[in-house]
């Protein structure tokens, strides 16, 4: 039985794969829908720099030095903040990915070999490998240069005499050419302040990083439902009832068919995905396996609603009809169109009960707002309750003729 469910699964595919108009719509259109869009709506150049905010109490030159290294790092934008309230307020909001706190004593523990601490401020859901580890190659790279001023200094001092404001600029000097091979353990550490966030005041995602997942989902649904369209046909052509003459059961005939739909939706998303990331620049984040969760579920969610609509129409033309009206209305509800906290309160709720809301939301949130898995688990669970009772009423309601 399982080779006849994937035999049928096949034909769902070439099928498809040989009608150049559902390919347009599959393929075609959303890519051009993605781009104008998209750029339309895109915020000015940086974009897709990680926003990090640094408050420096430090009187000396070195807490300078470690705001100087952090700006040396292509994929970081250093955004301005008024106090360190304002640093906390804006890691709450998401405005910034993290902030950095430089105690005021930094230079004066450095040259005096002192252990010294910065405090990195995040959000408790924020997915921050990178930017920890780039904060670490700071602290050990600064850690090094002054363990190494600090032993010139004092070898120096032992031959002859030096003077306090020769001592400065023999430290700053040394501090300069210090020895990258020397690596201590860092004297500076960071200590981690988690800090949770109200995303009901979250920044809009905008341009590319919106128009990207938000497109790929209207048109994933849509080209499943498109799918289904093909499969009223079938049903008013007889084929499927045809089928049931030969060796194959109504099971394997409907399970195939379902996954034929699921494999075209994964495909059309991988597409869609690769082309936002190669061709437009968008970074799908740092959780491929958060980002394939919600392009799993969404995608049985759809083959179950979609398989589901094939069973009340009547008609390949009232399907293809009902395919466009739903995914665009939807879409448009469900934040694949424009930010969805642009929307009335009232609006927002009725979102809620759309497929696309929660895949979005959840693809948002590991693409712009850096956050890991564990944020996306809501989304993974309500997809895939939409997908269990959708595949189970079409399962039980679907008539192989009219």
């Amino acid at each position: 039985m399982v080779r006849k469910i994937f035999a049928i699964a096949k034909n769902v595919l070439i099928n498809t794969s040989r009608d150049k108009g559902a390919l347009i719509w599959l393929i075609i259109m959303p890519i051009v829908w993605t781009a104008l869009i998209g750029s339309m709506s895109s915020p000015k150049s940086g974009e897709n720099l990680i926003p990090i905010s640094i408050m420096n109490y430090d009187k000396g030159a070195y807490g300078d030095k470690f705001e100087e290294f952090l700006k040396e790092e292509k994929d970081i934008q250093i955004m301005k903040v008024s106090s360190e309230d304002d640093l906390v307020k804006k890691v709450m909001d998401t405005e910034i990915f993290v902030g950095l706190v430089i105690p005021e004593n930094f230079a004066e523990n450095l040259i005096n070999d002192i252990p010294s601490q910065v405090k990195l401020v995040k959000s408790e859901k924020s997915s921050s490998y990178f930017i920890e580890e780039l904060l670490k190659k700071i602290a050990k790279r600064i850690s090094i240069d002054a363990q190494a001023s600090n032993f010139s200094l004092e070898k120096i001092g032992t031959f002859i005499s030096v003077t306090e404001g020769a001592k400065s600029e023999i430290w700053e000097r040394a501090f300069k050419i210090a020895d990258s091979s020397f690596e201590p353990e860092p004297s500076i550490k960071v200590d981690f302040k988690m800090l949770s966030v109200d995303e009901s005041k979250q920044s809009l995602v905008m341009g590319m990083n919106l128009s990207s997942p938000g497109f790929a989902v209207m048109f994933v649904m849509m080209g499943v439902f498109f799918a289904g369209a093909a499969m009223v046909n079938e049903r008013r052509l007889g084929t499927l009832a045809r089928l049931l003459t030969t060796p194959t059961g109504k099971f394997a005939i409907i399970s195939g068919e379902m996954l034929g739909f699921f494999l075209l939706a994964l495909v059309q998303f991988l597409i869609l995905i690769l082309f936002g990331q190669f061709a437009l620049g968008v970074n799908w984040g740092s959780s491929p396996i958060g980002v394939m969760l919600i392009v799993v579920s969404f995608s049985l969610a759809v083959t179950g609603l979609g398989t589901l609509l094939a069973v009340f129409v009547k008609t390949s033309a009232q399907a293809g009809a009902f395919a466009v009206l739903i995914s665009m209305v939807t879409s448009m509800i469900g934040g694949s169109w424009w930010p969805i906290e642009i929307a009335p309160k009232f609006m927002q709720s009725v979102a809620k009960f759309t497929p696309q809301y929660w895949a979005v939301n959840g693809l948002t949130k590991l693409i712009t707002r850096g956050f890991g898995i564990s944020s996306i688990l809501i989304n993974f669970g309500i997809l895939m309750g939409i997908a269990i009772i959708s595949l189970m009423l079409s399962v039980a309601l679907f008539k192989f003729g009219d």
